[in-house]
């Protein structure tokens, strides 16, 4: 019988410690003192600019931009001082010679990126008990009760990202490249129809005469592409302006209400705790407790 030998499999990154995975919702003129470490860190703009600081270079970061801090390289972060931000923070330790690639590197991110980014935030919450939510966090603390695997799937979706930066794509679905593109085609064009309705009710039966899909169609692609049916993605997208105009504060809650057109603010109140886990005053509260600490 003829022997086997295995092959023992190159590792191209390899991610040590994770030291914080954060998402930020940044009220307007926030300011981050600045801060050095021995890790890398990569900042992502979500929805917003965001102005940071890399020793004495200065870079804007556009929303879908990301920008990697190497180890022991000072740096900070400015917030716009008119339009409220969201940025997602990840630190992690790799001494992996690619890693070079990454030194003072601003990057776009893909869709398929943001789908990797996406998936190291929701495993990160199902293996740690630190809030997502505060800059000023040193450690992170293990859920007694975590999700089988979470920490790994951390490490490889990190792993990923980088990979899929170093090769020039992050496509690494089954689908074809063509189904890919025109499901991206149709998403983006239901998220401009659905961000220029934003203060409207729109329905399912709306998007399915502007596009000319059928409902199954539609909510296949949102699906795939945003993990969540279509009309939660609209209400989604509503509750994140609510919050943008919350940080801001230039409207009180019952004039975002109407704003955003909402029946009542009782109903609006009720969504908005539904999607964030708060009341808009516990939102409120919360911003300021994070702008307010030292």
């Amino acid at each position: 019988m003829e022997k086997y030998h295995g092959m023992k499999l190159k590792t191209t990154i390899n991610i040590g410690k994770l030291y914080s995975v954060h998402y930020f919702e940044y009220p307007s003129n926030f300011k981050f003192e600045g801060e050095s470490h021995d890790f890398w860190e990569a900042v992502y703009a979500d929805k917003g600019d965001i102005t940071i600081f890399a020793e004495d270079r200065e870079f804007v970061l556009h929303q879908g931009n990301i920008f990697f801090h190497k180890p022991n390289q000072w740096h900070t972060l400015h917030s716009s001082e008119q339009i409220a931000n969201n940025v997602a923070i990840i630190s992690f330790e790799c001494t992996s010679p690619d890693m070079s690639f990454f030194e003072d590197k601003m990057l776009t991110v893909g869709q398929e990126h943001k789908t990797i980014i996406s998936k190291i935030i929701s495993e990160y919450t199902g293996a740690f008990s630190t809030p997502l939510n505060n800059p000023y966090t040193t450690n992170i603390t293990r859920k007694k009760e975590s999700i089988l695997g979470s920490e790994q799937l951390v490490k490889q979706y990190i792993a990923e990202l980088l990979i899929s930066f170093l090769r020039g794509t992050a496509s690494t679905l089954s689908r074809s490249q063509m189904s890919i593109n025109r499901e991206s085609a149709l998403c983006n064009m239901l998220v401009n129809y659905m961000v220029d309705h934003i203060t409207e009710s729109i329905t399912i039966n709306e998007l399915v005469r502007y596009s000319g899909f059928n409902k199954t169609t539609i909510a296949s692609v949102f699906r795939n592409t945003f993990d969540m049916s279509t009309m939660e993605y609209f209400i989604n997208l509503k509750i994140d302006l609510a919050k943008k105009y919350l940080r801001e504060d230039n409207y009180n809650i019952s004039q975002i209400s109407y704003i955003l057109g909402y029946s009542s603010i009782h109903y609006f109140s009720r969504q908005f705790k539904k999607v964030t886990g708060l009341s808009p005053v516990e939102y409120c509260s919360s911003i300021k407790a994070i702008v307010e600490k030292k």
